[in-house]
């Protein structure tokens, strides 16, 4: 089940750190992106939006983006109409732009480009972009070489950029944390706010989106927890449950029902982020935390989470912060405890492990058209075969108690709890 990249090398001396993230594009990957009809599959399973038109709307900008993962390298703006991979026309006349433009159009294109070279499944690249405003804006190509006449300087930039990395943070797990949402249900089955309860700041709080337009300024309809980040998974576990129980406290009605899974309420997504300290969100690690904790997940997900995936969910989803970064594509996993603990003692296993794992979807549609469709069957034998690759880690024998449990819990053929009460299935009352 695992696909082994071809061509793929690394740019530095082998055993430096640094070479731990520079790297080339695998070869299955540049081998999709010269169909341009599967580059844009890619790219709208992750909510990209994208065009095939060979000219862009009067009035519209085009820019072209060259990046190393999140990386911007060089930046050109053109006023007038692109040209399309496959139908050469006369070349538009690109002016460079400085990175350090202060423009919302461009913050979101350099955002943009960067979800792209992810979902395309690459590393280095150039993204063509079409916008009219920061929020009109489509991927025209995503092209996985830069031009020959800037790789060299563009490969130099891309180590300096990682050794800074390394300078800023010493690229090893210090803490994890995590800010799982869940909603509250009435006895008529209707949403009630969670801001009827409770504020917005705390271990216990809001989360500040207020996803429907219909809600007041104030009305914040999701609860969340921020409990105390941690070394060790089962420390954060209990701090979980900690955070849980103050919020029993704190909303004090034994009439409302606590709800998690991915959409508890049509329009409604919720979500279980993880917060990394001490590391960067490199593509190879997001890669191998969307491996071996999104993928598996789908196996007990309910309904609502492919649901969610629509807006919300893409593979690869992070947020940089200053301690490190959060991870944001899973769904809310506070359905059960013995989820709760699995994924919390996977995610840490994963991030202290990520540069031994071998399992590579993102090189293999079928993976990836089954993650984003829900599709339980097609995912069973490779959460077996990922389970058995994870139980050869050393790391693996400090949670194989919690582990253990939560992969035959995956393959057991059920569906989490997300429709019960959780204050039961955690024992809260």
């Amino acid at each position: 089940m695992f696909a082994r990249a071809k061509g793929k090398r690394l740019l530095l001396q082998p055993g430096a750190r640094v070479a731990e993230a520079i790297s080339e594009n695998a070869e299955e990957a540049k081998k999709f992106l010269r169909r341009p009809e599967i580059g844009r599959w890619l790219l709208r399973q992750s909510g990209i939006p994208v065009t095939s038109s060979r000219k862009a709307q009067p009035g519209w900008r085009t820019y072209r983006v060259s990046l190393y993962q999140d990386h911007v390298l060089g930046l050109m703006r053109s006023m007038e109409e692109p040209q399309w991979l496959l139908h050469r026309l006369e070349e538009p006349d690109y002016q460079p732009v400085a990175l350090s433009t202060f423009d919302p159009e461009i913050h979101v294109v350099k955002s943009l480009a960067a979800r792209s070279l992810y979902a395309a499944g690459i590393d280095a690249g150039q993204v063509t972009i079409v916008a009219a405003s920061p929020h009109r804006l489509k991927v025209v190509q995503v092209d996985p070489e830069w031009l020959q006449q800037q790789a060299d300087g563009y490969w130099q930039r891309a180590r300096d950029w990682w050794e800074s990395r390394l300078r800023l943070q010493p690229q090893e797990l210090a803490r994890m944390g995590a800010d799982p949402e869940f909603a509250l249900r009435r006895s008529t089955g209707e949403m009630a706010l969670a801001s009827d309860y409770l504020k917005v700041s705390g271990k216990v709080g809001c989360d500040t989106t207020r996803y429907r337009e219909e809600l007041a300024l104030h009305q914040h309809p999701v609860a969340e927890l921020r409990p105390d980040p941690s070394e060790d998974p089962d420390e954060l576990f209990f701090h979980v449950l900690e955070a849980l129980q103050l919020a029993d406290k704190k909303i004090g009605d034994e009439k409302l029902e606590w709800v998690a899974g991915g959409m508890p309420f049509p329009g409604y997504p919720i979500g279980g982020h993880i917060h990394f300290s001490g590391i960067t969100a490199t593509f190879s690690l997001r890669r191998k935390l969307d491996a071996y904790l999104a993928l598996p997940l789908v196996l007990i997900e309910d309904s609502g989470c492919k649901e969610r995936r629509e807006r919300y969910g893409y593979l690869g989803d992070c947020r940089e912060k200053a301690y490190g970064f959060e991870y944001r594509t899973l769904p809310s996993w506070l359905v059960h405890p013995d989820v709760t603990r699995g994924v919390l003692h996977l995610a840490r296993l994963v991030a202290t492990s990520h540069t031994q794992l071998r399992a590579m979807p993102h090189l293999q549609l079928p993976l990836i058209k089954a993650y984003y469709r829900g599709d339980k069957e097609a995912l069973g034998s490779y959460v077996q075969d990922i389970w058995d690759e994870l139980r050869q880690l050393p790391g693996y024998l400090l949670s194989r108690i919690h582990l253990d449990r939560y992969f035959s819990y995956l393959l057991a053929g059920e569906t989490w709890p997300a429709t019960d009460d959780l204050r039961k299935t955690w024992n809260l009352s």
